[in-house]
C-alpha cells in the first residue's frame, strides 16, 4: 500500500459512515514515514494512521473537552480500536455483521495492508456508534 492507496481506502471506507456519525475528514497527511487520516466531530476525533516502515496501523478515538483533545497516552479517554472491540464487539449481532459487510462490499483492496485498513474500518463502524452513545 502506498499513500494513495491509504487515502483511497480512507475516502471510500471511512468517510461515508463517519460522515453519518457527524465527523468531517480533516486534511490527510501522507509522507514517506506515515499516512494519516483524521476526522473531527463535536465531542470526539478519530485518527487512523499507518506507518509503512514499521507496518503499524493505529486507530484511536480521542475525546474533546473544552476544545482540547484527550492525551493519546490516556487509554480511558483515548481508546484504541482494540479497546473498543473488547468493550463492544460481543454485542454485535450476525445481522449487524451482514449489514456491515454489505456496506463495504464496493471497497476493493489490492494488498494485505489495504485489507488491514479496510478491516479496521469495518470494525470501527460496528463499535464506534456504541462508544459514542456511552
Amino acid at each position: 500500500m502506498n499513500g494513495q492507496g491509504f487515502l483511497r481506502i480512507a475516502t471510500e471506507a471511512l468517510v461515508p459512515f463517519l460522515r453519518e456519525l457527524g465527523f468531517v475528514m480533516d486534511e490527510p497527511s501522507i509522507s514517506g514515514r506515515y499516512y494519516r487520516a483524521s476526522f473531527t466531530g463535536i465531542a470526539h476525533a478519530v485518527s487512523i494512521s499507518y506507518e509503512p516502515g514499521d507496518d503499524a496501523l493505529f486507530v484511536m478515538v480521542l475525546s474533546r473537552k473544552n476544545g482540547e483533545l484527550s492525551d493519546i497516552d490516556d487509554r480511558a479517554e483515548t481508546p484504541r480500536l482494540a479497546d473498543l472491540n473488547d468493550r463492544y464487539m460481543q454485542t454485535v449481532t450476525s445481522e449487524d455483521r451482514a449489514a456491515n459487510d454489505e456496506f463495504f462490499a464496493s471497497v476493493a483492496v489490492s494488498d494485505d495492508e489495504e485489507r488491514r485498513v479496510l478491516k479496521a474500518a469495518k470494525e470501527l463502524r460496528l463499535v464506534l456508534p456504541k462508544h459514542l452513545a456511552s
